[in-house]
């Protein structure tokens, strides 16, 4: 009997993919729309693309189902297949998000030729149109899939082996494909997550130290210089080996200059009309980031977003919050005006309730009269509660009034990655 599946696979593949049908609403919903078995059998065989180690097709197949081979042959084909293929293997869910990309982009590619009927199209082009479809949709996978990745990590405290569940992963999948803004956010989250891990780095290796006292150890980094004499004598060294090995080496012990406890860090967003599109997605996925450097220096964080008021309020904490929450956040909109006096109050009242020095980070591209007694009132209340205002003006000349209040600023020219190593490297970790 011939296969209906155009590639192999054995009773793991299977039960992968019952896996993934079972948990993905919008491939059920899909299944439902087109109820063709030839239609079936192309989401499940394209899975297999991804989720096996070894892809093969089968030599014998009805010969409608060809249709299928056609599609994959041309997906298979190119690099960007290659390199999403290389986050896809044997793991179902990253697997089962390559699948959604790919067939939701293939059936909209299909409608955009005005093409009713696969069995109407040529070897050829049907060769051609997967190929075609996973150029324009494999960057999507691999961003996708490594968004989600940092969405788990922000969820997952130190030491902690909570993971997305699968049916939480394809929930979040499903969600991206009717989201736009969702999808952009995410994707751009693994990027700029990878930033700032980078730039938060780079900062720890010029951390200021100073010595604070000498202990006995064997940390050959802060030996002190008389123990490095043991090196100019045979003898002395063996010394040397035996203080090493019993930990009786004179250590420096160092501590930071930096005050240590650390209080939250506290995001102002402009939700204005004019935010609306690249500017919210860039700006979203850049305060979305900075949850990873809260994690590492184990601070909370407050997202405000703002138009002409306050509209909504959130404490993060890192480690803990769920990726509905996330979803959450980077859903919101409102769209109204520009107020930077009721953000900025908000803030310091988290601040008082706080009692710990903070970090506010306004992201704005607006423009809004700030009267002159709040400014002189804001910069008495940074001296004596020890917080830093940081601004960021989005494809906007910064205003004269912000710049006043701010103790640094920058312009973001371009919504590209590079731009936010700015935002990393302005704030003070």
């Amino acid at each position: 009997m011939n296969n209906k599946n155009v590639i192999k696979f054995d009773a793991y593949d299977k039960k992968a993919f019952e896996v993934f049908l079972k948990n993905s609403q919008y491939i059920q919903k899909l299944l439902r729309h087109y109820s063709s078995e030839l239609h079936e059998k192309l989401i499940e065989d394209t899975f297999y693309t991804f989720f096996k180690y070894v892809v093969e097709f089968n030599d014998f197949v009805e010969e409608k189902f060809n249709i299928n081979k056609y599609i994959l042959k041309g997906a298979i084909s190119s690099i960007e297949y290659e390199k999403s293929k290389l986050l896809t293997e044997l793991n179902i869910a990253n697997s089962g998000t390559a699948t959604i990309l790919f067939i939701d982009k293939f059936f909209k590619n299909l409608n955009r030729l005005n093409k009713t009927s696969l069995s109407k199209i040529s070897p050829e082009e049907l060769e051609k149109l997967g190929n075609e479809t996973i150029k324009e949709v494999g960057n999507e996978i691999v961003e996708v899939i490594e968004g989600l990745e940092a969405i788990k990590e922000f969820g997952r405290g130190k030491g902690d082996k909570k993971y997305l569940s699968v049916e939480e992963k394809f929930n979040l999948v499903d969600e991206i494909i009717k989201n736009k803004v969702l999808k952009e956010i995410i994707k751009k989250l693994g990027r700029l997550r990878k930033l700032a891990i980078s730039e938060y780095k780079n900062k720890l290796q010029y951390n200021p130290e100073e010595v604070y006292s000498i202990k006995v150890g064997r940390n050959l980094k802060y030996l002190l210089p008389k123990e490095i004499t043991y090196f100019s004598d045979e003898i002395l060294y063996l010394e040397f080996l035996r203080k090493f090995y019993e930990r009786k080496l004179l250590n420096y012990e160092l501590k930071s200059r930096e005050n240590n406890e650390k209080g939250p860090i506290i995001i102002l967003i402009d939700h204005s009309g004019s935010m609306y599109g690249e500017r919210e997605i860039w700006s979203k996925a850049v305060a979305l980031s900075l949850i990873e450097i809260a994690k590492r220096e184990k601070r909370e964080i407050y997202y405000i977003a703002f138009d002409d008021g306050v509209r909504y309020v959130k404490k993060i904490t890192p480690g803990k919050i769920s990726y509905k929450e996330l979803v959450g956040l980077a859903s919101l909109y409102f769209g109204g005006g520009t107020d930077f006096v009721e953000p900025l109050n908000k803030a310091v009242e988290i601040i008082m309730r706080e009692n710990k020095s903070a970090d506010i980070l306004l992201i704005t591209d607006g423009y809004a009269k700030v009267p002159k007694s709040f400014i002189d009132k804001l910069e008495k209340l940074k001296r004596e509660l020890n917080f830093k205002l940081y601004s960021i003006f989005v494809e906007t000349y910064p205003t004269e009034t912000i710049i006043s209040i701010s103790d640094s600023y920058i312009k973001v020219k371009d919504l590209v990655d590079e731009e936010a190593k700015k935002v990393y490297k302005m704030i003070k970790f």
